[in-house]
Parts: C-alpha cells; sequence; structure tokens
C-alpha cells in the first residue's frame, strides 16, 4: 500500500511543520494547522524524463506574436503586448475597478481568438449587466461562474481560449486539497495548477486578486514569485482617476505606469498631464518623474507653517514622508533656516506616489517657496538633493525636459549639466545657489 506522510500547515501563512501546532510560530494566528496527507510514493517516478532545449534563436520570443489590445496605455503596460503562456496577477483594493479592467481587456483580446472569463464571485446575470454598461458583446467571449479549478481546466480543454481571466483565485478551489477557498493552502494549490496549464498550453492568464489590510497582494503575497507580471491598480476613493503600475515583468520593464478615468462606461486611458492644475499660489512647484519608462509631469505642494508645539509635525502625501524629513533636515542644516521649528505638509497632486530622487530639488523649492511666501512661476523643476547640500543630475534629463515643453512648459531649474545649454535654462550645483536664485532672481521665473 501506498505510504503516506502528515504535515500540517498554517492556512494564514503557509507555515509547514511534521507536528500539530496551536498557535502558528511564523504569523502568531492560532487554529490554523490544516492536516495536510503527502503520499511518499508520489516522486518514485521523478526525472525519468526530461524536457532539454537547445538556446538558440528559436526560442526568442517573437514581438510580432504578442497579443495586442491596440490600446497604447495597456500594450506599452505589458512591455509592447502579452506573451504566450504569460501569467498575470492583478490586485487591488475592492471596488477599485478589477472586474471592469478585466472584462474590457477580455473584449479587446477577443480579436485575437476565443476568451474565456472566469467568474467565481458574481452570477451571470450580474455579469450581463456589467457587460451592457461597458458595451462588451462578442461571439468570441465566453463566460462561466464555476469555482472548482478541475472543472474550469474542463471548460479551457473545450474552448481552447486564447485568453483566460480568473475572476477571482480567492474563489476558486481545488478539490486535490483541504480548506476553504481563499486559505493559503488552496490559492497556492490553484495558482500552480493555472501556471503549469498556461505554461504547456501556452493560454495566457490573469488572476484576479484582492488586497488585504496591510495593502498587499491577499495571501498574503504568496504567490507573487509564481507569476510572470505583477500588477498592482491603484486609485482614491474621492477621485475617478484609476492607475495600474507594474510592479514585476519577465517579458519586460517593471515598474511601469497606465493612468485611467473611471467613467460610467467603463476605463479610459488618459494624458500625464492630468495630475497638473495651474496655480499662481506659494508652494506649487511642477516637476518631471519617471515611472518605468514614462516621463509624467507632477505637482508638488508644501504648506510650511510655524509650529506651536514642542515636536514640529512632518506630514506627506504622495511621496515617503522619510524622504520630507530628510530633505527638511538638509534646508535647516545648509541653509541655517528654522525649518525645525516648523510644521512640514507636503502633497503630490492627483493621488499619484512617487520615488524618483529627481523630485528632491523640487521638493526642496517647494518648501522654500511656501517658507518664504513667493510662487517662482511656471517654471519645472528637476535634481536629486544630496545630503551635503548638493544638486546631483538624474537620469534621462534630456527625455524630462522634451516631456515638459511638449506640455507648454519652457523654462527649468536642473543640476549643472555640461550638454543641456538654453536661454531659459537655470542650472544649480546646491541649495545654497538655488536659494540664492529664489531670493534674487525671483523675476528670473516668473
Amino acid at each position: 500500500m501506498t505510504k503516506k506522510k502528515t504535515v500540517y500547515v498554517c492556512d494564514n501563512c503557509g507555515y509547514e511543520s511534521l507536528k500539530w501546532f496551536g498557535k502558528c510560530p511564523s504569523c502568531g494566528a492560532w487554529d490554523s494547522a490544516k492536516e495536510i496527507k503527502v503520499s511518499k510514493d508520489e516522486k518514485k517516478n521523478a526525472g525519468l524524463s526530461s524536457r532539454i532545449f537547445l538556446l538558440d534563436d528559436s526560442l526568442k520570443i517573437d514581438e510580432n506574436k504578442r497579443l495586442k489590445s491596440n490600446d497604447p496605455e495597456i500594450d506599452k503596460l505589458f512591455g509592447g503586448g502579452i506573451v504566450s503562456g504569460q501569467v498575470i496577477l492583478l490586485g487591488g483594493e475592492p471596488g477599485v475597478g478589477k472586474s471592469t479592467l478585466s472584462l474590457q481587456l477580455c473584449k479587446m483580446l477577443s480579436k485575437h481568438g476565443k476568451v474565456l472569463y472566469v467568474s467565481g464571485e458574481e452570477s451571470i446575470e450580474q455579469i450581463g449587466l456589467r457587460s451592457k454598461r461597458l458595451n462588451v458583446s462578442d461571439s468570441k467571449l465566453y463566460v462561466t461562474t464555476e469555482n472548482e479549478i478541475e472543472s474550469i481546466f474542463v471548460a479551457v480543454n473545450q474552448i481552447n481560449p486564447s485568453f483566460v481571466v480568473f475572476d477571482s483565485i480567492q474563489t476558486i478551489f481545488s478539490n486535490s486539497v483541504d480548506g476553504v477557498p481563499g486559505g493559503i493552502l488552496q490559492i497556492k494549490t490553484v495558482v500552480e495548477k493555472i501556471r503549469k496549464l498556461s505554461k504547456e498550453k501556452g493560454i495566457p492568464s490573469l488572476l484576479v486578486a484582492h488586497v488585504n489590510k496591510e495593502g498587499n497582494i491577499a495571501g498574503p503575497k504568496l504567490v507573487e514569485h509564481v507569476v510572470d507580471t505583477v500588477i498592482y491598480f491603484e486609485g482614491e476613493k474621492n477621485t475617478d482617476f484609476r492607475i495600474l503600475r507594474v510592479l514585476k515583468n519577465r517579458f519586460g520593464p517593471s515598474g511601469e505606469l497606465a493612468i485611467f478615468q473611471m467613467l460610467e462606461e467603463g476605463l479610459k486611458p488618459l494624458k500625464d498631464r492630468i495630475f497638473i492644475e495651474e496655480s499662481n499660489m506659494p508652494g506649487n512647484v511642477i516637476s518631471c518623474v519617471f515611472e518605468g519608462t514614462r516621463p509624467i509631469l507632477v505637482q508638488i505642494q508644501s504648506l510650511v507653517s510655524r509650529d506651536k508645539i514642542a515636536t514640529a509635525r512632518r506630514i506627506a502625501h504622495g511621496i515617503d514622508v522619510r524622504k520630507l524629513i530628510i530633505l527638511g533636515a538638509v534646508i535647516a542644516k545648509h541653509l541655517n533656516l528654522p525649518i525645525d521649528s516648523h510644521d512640514l505638509y507636503l502633497n503630490v497632486s492627483g493621488g499619484l506616489k512617487i520615488t524618483d530622487p529627481a523630485s528632491d530639488l523640487a521638493i526642496a523649492s517647494s518648501i522654500l517657496s511656501s517658507l518664504y511666501n513667493t510662487f517662482l512661476g511656471k517654471v519645472v523643476i528637476i535634481g536629486e538633493v544630496g545630503l551635503d547640500g548638493s544638486v546631483r543630475r538624474v537620469r534621462n534629463i534630456k527625455k524630462r525636459i522634451e516631456n515638459a515643453k511638449k506640455s507648454g512648459y519652457d523654462r527649468f531649474i536642473i543640476p549643472n549639466v555640461e550638454d543641456i545649454n538654453g536661454e531659459n535654462i537655470i542650472k544649480v550645483s546646491s541649495l545654497k545657489q538655488l536659494n540664492r536664485i529664489i531670493l534674487g532672481s525671483k523675476e528670473e521665473l516668473i
């Protein structure tokens, strides 16, 4: 008879142990141990056969064979299109528009062949209402509300689609393992089976996943290393702007970003100019940051107010508050300004979150603009600030300037770069030089 080994797995974090445990040693969850029996004979045939290929030009990806949606924003997001057998993980908070985007993507890709949309959360009637609102109707688009992965694979073999959407993986389960849908064991098993099917048959798959309260893909982050592409769907609750951000992509650049607006008829692609609103008030500064391979103009707003309590506050929205703390300290140290006794508030307009160090000089300029109660004018400020108060050059500065000029900006404050010159380009090498320009040459900026 086949012998089986018993393993206990935490249903919350995936921790494995040969002995039963009441409290998980990894995540601290109580009563989360699930008993799994593994056959010792399962691996007896391992290694009897293997698939070996010669790494030559025949294995390279043919860019012409990528599945294209003909939407420039989405195609650029995937590095030019979706590759055969690619497994994509789409994460986002409930209500942000993941199902809407998935259904629209199915419509775009149905021109390449049959598409299967698996919905484990909604009924056929609910999907029909959404498709009517989005004007999605195609003879090549198939829908199923099946939750069992083995039954879904039967439908895949019958239809032989060119693209499959699983909405969402938290509602799909496998009968080969114990546990409720959405548990660690079920998610891990389901994703692995989908990955294997996609690679063997060359069918791209989109896995929709919810984000937990910590901001991670529910699991937590258990399957990100298994899939080929990880995309986060971001959006503020008080705005209709939506941002698709690529965190991982094996078939294209990571860090790519696409901007959409949520309308009644679905998601509409937008240009980056949407993040800027003209203002002549102090503290408003324009910069150009890179998200992936894309330059985006952003508006940075600062408010400096005198502190009436013992400890000054530092509050930031859109950037890491630690960057604001560091830049405030650098300004106080090298410009001998009483920033330490003032509250600093900073905001990046439009709900965009930026990490590009090229925004450092703009943040410092915004703080000085608010402190001096002076508007700097219609000028784009680009540069990284060091702890020694120096202003350093950043990558792709020419592309940033060209992108700003296309949006109507022709005046710039940049680091001291030798190969970039112009009548309306002001170069600075330190914060002290920037401070002198703001105080003594305001007419050059306004």
